[in-house]
């Protein structure tokens, strides 16, 4: 029974890898901001790909210490050397944040292994219950 308790907990844990992260340069995330709401914008990645942020997706700076706060596509603005997130209440300093922002983009191949093994462990669970009905003790 604990194999499939920790099969199950491993499962709940891999819902955390359902996104792809790049990162990008803030002088590029500034195009974002002048980008009419709504519209995709691409931008370079540090491994020379593109990615589209859209209005959907998750935005995120990181300050010097490491710790992560999202901002929302098309409602901040970097002026003064300030980025202010005023619909989050964040104002930062640049030189308070590293100089890479976070795009997270939803992995669907990630996603469909997730689910498709959480499905495999309920199957698995059933199986071993209807195969050890009767019996006194399960191992």
């Amino acid at each position: 029974m604990y194999k499939i308790a920790a099969l199950l907990v491993l499962v709940s844990f891999g819902s955390f890898a359902c996104y792809n992260t790049y990162y990008v340069d803030m002088d590029d995330l500034q195009q974002v901001q002048t980008a009419e709401k709504g519209t995709k914008v691409a931008l370079p990645t540090h491994k020379e790909e593109k990615v589209v942020v859209d209005p959907a997706t998750r935005l995120f700076v990181r300050d010097v210490n490491g710790k992560r706060y999202q901002i929302t596509p098309y409602n901040f603005r970097i002026i003064n050397q300030q980025l202010v997130a005023s619909d989050r209440d964040y104002i930062f300093m640049m030189n308070q944040l590293k100089p890479k922002a976070e795009v997270e983009l939803l992995s669907t191949w990630k996603t469909v292994g997730i689910i498709g093994l959480g499905a495999a462990a309920v199957t698995g669970l059933i199986l071993a219950t209807v195969l050890t009905a009767g019996r006194k003790s399960f191992q």
